[in-house]
C-alpha cells in the first residue's frame, strides 16, 4: 500500500483549472516547442490541448503560451515569462504536497498493509542511584516495574526496542518477546543512540521511560493520534498543560537524535530549537498519575497505592481521576530519561 497524490487548482467557481495533465502539458511546450506536439506526445487532441490552455489563462488572467503561426518551419509555441514562474511555482507546490502526504501517510498508516511500524525505545539504561539497586525490576504488585511499562505499549502501530545493558532488564523483557538493543555506555544520548539505530528509518520515534508504570495504553495512542495528524512535530504527553513523558520524534529528526552528545536526551533537541518547541502538540494525560516515575523506594510505594485505586476505579467506573489523585506538582520537564 502506497499513497498518490494528485494536486489540482480550481477556480472561483469551483472548477478544476490547472493540474497533473496542465502541468505535463506545459512542460511538453518548453521541451518541444510545440503546443501541437505537447499534445501528440500525451494522445491529447490539439483542440483539447487548446481548451485546457484556454480554461487555465482564463483562471488565472494572463497568457501561459506564446504560439506563433505558419511560416518556414511551421507553427510554434512558447512559455511566456508568467507561463515559466507559474509552472516553477505549481512544480514546486505539487512536490511540497507530495512530500507531506508521504511522511502523513507513513504516520496515519503505520502498521498497516507492510507500512512501517513507528518507532518506540524504552529509556532502560539508568544507575538508579537514588533508588539504590535496580528500580526497573523491582516487583510491582507481582510484576517488574518495566514490565508494567510494557503493558501500555502494546500497540499495533509500534515497534518497541528496550534500550539496556542491564541484564535482567533483558530478561524481563525476553520474556515478553520484546526486543532489546544495547547501549555502548551508560549516557543518555548511548541510550536514545542505541534505540534508534536498532529501529531504523521510521516515520516516528516514541521514547518512554521504563520506570513510568502508570503510564495507560490509551493515552498512548492518543498520542499516536495526534502525531498521525500532526506528523511533523513533536507531541508530548501532559497533565493540565504541563507537558511530560512519553515523547515522539518525527523521522526527520533521526540524524538530529543520532548526534546527541553527552547525558543528554531528546529533550536536548527541543532547548536548542525554540520554534521546534513551540510547535509541540501536547496530549492530555487520562489522569495524572501516568506521568509520574520512580526515582526512590517510597516513589514506588506510591505508585504501587495508586496502581490499584485505578484498577479499582476501572472496574468500578469510577472518575479515574479522582481515584489516582491530581498532583500538586507538575510533571518534570521532559523526564529524566529524556
Amino acid at each position: 500500500m502506497e499513497p498518490r497524490v494528485f494536486s489540482f487548482l480550481i477556480d472561483e467557481d469551483g472548477g478544476r483549472f490547472f493540474g497533473p495533465g496542465p502541468m505535463a502539458l506545459l512542460a511538453g511546450v518548453r521541451e518541444t516547442g510545440s503546443l501541437s506536439a505537447s499534445a501528440k506526445a500525451m494522445d491529447m487532441s490539439y483542440t483539447k490541448a487548446m481548451r485546457i490552455l484556454h480554461d487555465a489563462e482564463r483562471a488565472l488572467g494572463c497568457s501561459l503560451t506564446l504560439r506563433s503561426i505558419g511560416g518556414e518551419k511551421g507553427g510554434s509555441s512558447s512559455l511566456t515569462p508568467e507561463g515559466e514562474d507559474f509552472l516553477h511555482r505549481y512544480e514546486a507546490w505539487r512536490q511540497g504536497v507530495t512530500a507531506a502526504a508521504n511522511v502523513g501517510f507513513s504516520a496515519a498508516f503505520a502498521g498497516v498493509a507492510g507500512v512501517p511500524r513507528l518507532g518506540c525505545v524504552v529509556m532502560a539504561n539508568g544507575e538508579a542511584t537514588r533508588f539504590g539497586r535496580q528500580k526497573l525490576v523491582e516487583p510491582l504488585r507481582g510484576r517488574a516495574v518495566v514490565s508494567h511499562t510494557l503493558d501500555a505499549l502494546v500497540s499495533p502501530r509500534l515497534d518497541v526496542v528496550v534500550s539496556t545493558r542491564w541484564n535482567r532488564v533483558r530478561a524481563v523483557c525476553e520474556a515478553r518477546h520484546v526486543a532489546c538493543a544495547e547501549p555502548a555506555g551508560a549516557l543518555q544520548s548511548q541510550t536514545v543512540h542505541a534505540g534508534v539505530k536498532a529501529l531504523g528509518k521510521r516515520a516516528g520515534y516514541l521514547f518512554v521511560q521504563g520506570d513510568q508504570p502508570l503510564l495507560s495504553g490509551a493515552s498512548v495512542e492518543a498520542l499516536l493520534d495526534e502525531f498521525a495528524a500532526h506528523p511533523d512535530c513533536v507531541a508530548r504527553l501532559a497533565w493540565q498543560g504541563k507537558p511530560g513523558s512519553p515523547v515522539i520524534f518525527p523521522g526527520y529528526l533521526a540524524d538530529a537524535l543520532l548526534g546527541l552528545e553527552g547525558d543528554v536526551g531528546g529533550g536536548e533537541l527541543l532547548r536548542r530549537n525554540p520554534d521546534l518547541a513551540a510547535a509541540t502538540r501536547l496530549v492530555e494525560a487520562r489522569y495524572p498519575a501516568e506521568l509520574d516515575d520512580i526515582d526512590t523506594p517510597s516513589d514506588l510505594e506510591r505508585v504501587a497505592s495508586e496502581l490499584v485505586a485505578v484498577r479499582e476505579a476501572m472496574e468500578s467506573g469510577q472518575d479515574i481521576w479522582s481515584a489516582a489523585g491530581e498532583k500538586d506538582s507538575a510533571p518534570g520537564e521532559l523526564g529524566s530519561s529524556l
